[in-house]
Parts: structure tokens; C-alpha cells; sequence
């Protein structure tokens, strides 16, 4: 995994500067190509909202393009990333741990909807330099050891790789499992990596464990899957990976750890598949034939995800519906989801 084209979602205000720090400095580390996303309300002052985003990409020496709308924040946002096939949305938090108004709509609609991985970042206190460059040197990546924690794990440890970052996994929960789950994540995800790894393995409920091991032990980045560690089959967002996302106080990865493989989806589910640089939506019938589409919305070009509640496939942007065979339910699309090839 190499991050090449990263959104960093900006307002213009003093907590958005962390975000477009970490950004620049990210995208200038590993060569990506960064956009940075504006929802206007006065066009006549978009310009103005992006100039100190613009000027930090510019010193940091990030290639970048700005992306301005009228949309909603969130879906600006998502649209953005959509367009332009993004790998990571870099966006501002705070946490929620004292109150509501410390993890915004916005953050949380982007971390839920999001079609590639999501960064959210911290405020710092003022005069408090957001990073260094790299942005990242010890980073805590939290696996239970199954399929899509793995998959978190391998961007953590490619991220590490690129950054010169070291890395240390953590595991909640028995300590005979962890010790099997985390020596086989070494020798697998770790080794291939090059990257040299600690283990550590707590008891506890994992959200707590997660968020004070960012704490007592000064790591800088989380890493964590957003279907992984016992997530719902049925969100995109499990209950874990959402808690460590609003309530640590270091940065958080949130990575989207979808269906990357055919052999992995199931009869009577979908999933979206990677093939090339194009994503495909594919649903596997109760008899086990197959239906492939092109996974990009056809009002605006987000990328759609599967319902498995109500089996359609679904755009978390502006809300169209599509069946399993791609024909529209829901607008505002009007025209069907074409069908695709691996």
C-alpha cells in the first residue's frame, strides 16, 4: 500500500490547521498528490479559506490542486475523494471524550463514509508544532488477528515503512490468543514489510486499552480497521474502531478494510472489489453466480457500498440506491450502475 493521492478537508479555521500540516507533510514524504477540499458558503471567500492550506502544501513542497463546492461539508468532501479516486481523507478532530461539540457532523459522516482510508487528526495547543517531517515516528497498530485487522495492519506497517516509523502491535484479550495472533501477524504482515515490530498484549475492554496505550506509552498514530476488531457485519463502522476514533487524543488511522478478493464474498452478499484502479461492485446470488458493476455512483461518482440490510448497493454521498442488478431505486441518480469486468 502506498498512499498516492490524499484529500485534506479544510474550513479555513485554527483546528483545520493541524490537518493540513499533517497533510502537506505526509503527501510531501511519500510523493502523493494532495487536493485540498473546501464546502463554501460565500464564494467570494473560498479562496481565502484555502490560502493558509495552499501555503503550507506550497513550504512543505506537496504537488497540490484545490477541489471548492457548494456542497454540504461532509458530502464535499466524499465527493472530492470520489472524483478523484483518493486513497486517504486527512480531516480535523478533537475527540469527543468531554463533549459532542469536539467530534463534529462532519468528521464523523466522513470517517463513516468514507470510500478509502480516513486520518483524523488532533488539535494542538497554539504555538504547539503539529509534526515534524515525517509526521509520524511511533505508530500503535490494535489487531484481534482476523482477516480485516490484517489488512490495517499491512497499511500501518507500509505506512511505517515509508516513514521510518516504528511499530508496535497491540492485542486485547487473552494473552495466550494474543501471543499466537500477534507472533503470526509479525511473521507474516511484519516480515514482508522489513519493518521491525514490538508486541504487547493487555486485558481490559479495548477501547480503553487502545486509547491508554496511545496515552502512557507516547505513540503518535493509531492504526485501526473499520471493520476489524469485532466490528457489525452490518456497518462500515464497527463499535470499536469508532470509540478509539472519537475518544484517543493521538492521531487515529482509520483504515477501510472492504472486500478485496472475489473468493471473500459470500452468497447473498456484496462487496466492493478492487481490479486494477477501478473499483467493482460485486454481488454473489444465494446460488452462487456472480454480478459485476462499476462501483461508481452514477449522479456523481462516489463510490457505492453495500447495504446488507436491505441488499442494494448504496451511495453514502447523496443518498442513491441502486439493486443488486444496478438498476436505480432511490435517486437522485437517474441511470443505472453499468456493469463492469474483473
Amino acid at each position: 500500500m502506498a498512499y498516492k493521492r490524499i484529500v485534506v478537508a479544510t474550513d479555513g479555521s485554527a483546528s483545520a490547521e493541524t490537518a493540513e500540516q499533517v497533510a502537506a507533510t505526509l503527501a510531501s514524504s511519500i510523493k502523493a498528490r494532495l487536493t485540498i477540499a473546501h464546502a463554501y458558503v460565500n464564494p467570494a471567500r473560498a479562496d481565502e479559506a484555502v490560502a493558509r492550506a495552499l501555503a503550507i502544501a506550497e513550504r512543505e513542497g506537496a504537488k497540490v490542486e484545490v477541489a471548492l463546492s457548494a456542497e454540504e461539508p461532509g458530502d464535499a468532501v466524499l465527493v472530492a475523494a470520489a472524483e478523484r479516486d483518493a486513497d486517504l481523507i486527512v480531516i480535523g478532530s478533537v475527540g469527543f471524550s468531554t463533549s459532542e461539540q469536539l467530534f463534529g457532523s462532519v468528521s464523523r459522516k466522513v470517517v463513516t463514509h468514507a470510500p478509502c482510508d480516513v486520518l483524523l487528526t488532533r488539535s494542538r495547543r497554539e504555538g504547539e508544532a503539529p509534526h515534524g517531517n515525517p509526521p509520524y515516528r511511533h505508530l500503535l497498530i490494535a489487531t484481534d488477528g482476523s482477516v480485516t485487522a490484517d489488512r490495517a495492519a499491512r497499511k500501518g506497517y507500509a505506512l511505517a515503512k515509508r516513514l521510518g516509523a516504528s511499530v508496535t502491535l497491540l492485542f486485547v484479550g487473552h494473552p495466550k490468543t494474543g501471543e499466537l495472533v500477534l507472533q503470526d501477524t509479525v511473521a507474516t504482515v511484519g516480515q514482508e514489510s522489513g519493518v521491525s515490530s514490538a508486541i504487547e498484549i493487555r486485558s481490559g475492554k479495548p477501547v480503553d486499552e487502545i486509547v491508554d496505550a496511545a496515552v502512557s506509552e507516547g505513540f503518535d498514530l493509531v492504526v485501526i480497521g473499520n471493520r476489524g476488531m469485532a466490528g457489525a457485519k452490518a456497518t462500515l463502522l464497527g463499535s470499536i474502531p469508532r470509540d478509539v476514533a472519537e475518544q484517543s487524543p493521538v492521531d487515529v488511522l482509520v483504515a477501510r478494510t472492504i472486500a478485496q478478493n472475489l473468493e471473500e464474498i459470500e452468497p447473498g452478499e456484496g462487496g466492493v472489489v478492487a481490479s486494477g484502479d477501478l473499483k467493482i461492485a460485486v454481488y454473489r446470488d444465494r446460488k452462487g453466480r456472480v454480478t459485476t458493476l462499476s462501483a461508481k455512483c452514477t449522479h456523481l461518482g462516489c463510490t457505492v457500498r453495500w447495504n446488507p440490510t436491505e441488499s442494494t448497493w448504496d451511495c453514502p454521498c447523496h443518498g442513491s440506491r441502486f439493486s443488486t442488478a444496478g438498476q436505480v431505486v432511490n435517486g437522485p441518480a437517474e441511470r443505472p450502475l453499468p456493469p463492469a469486468e474483473l
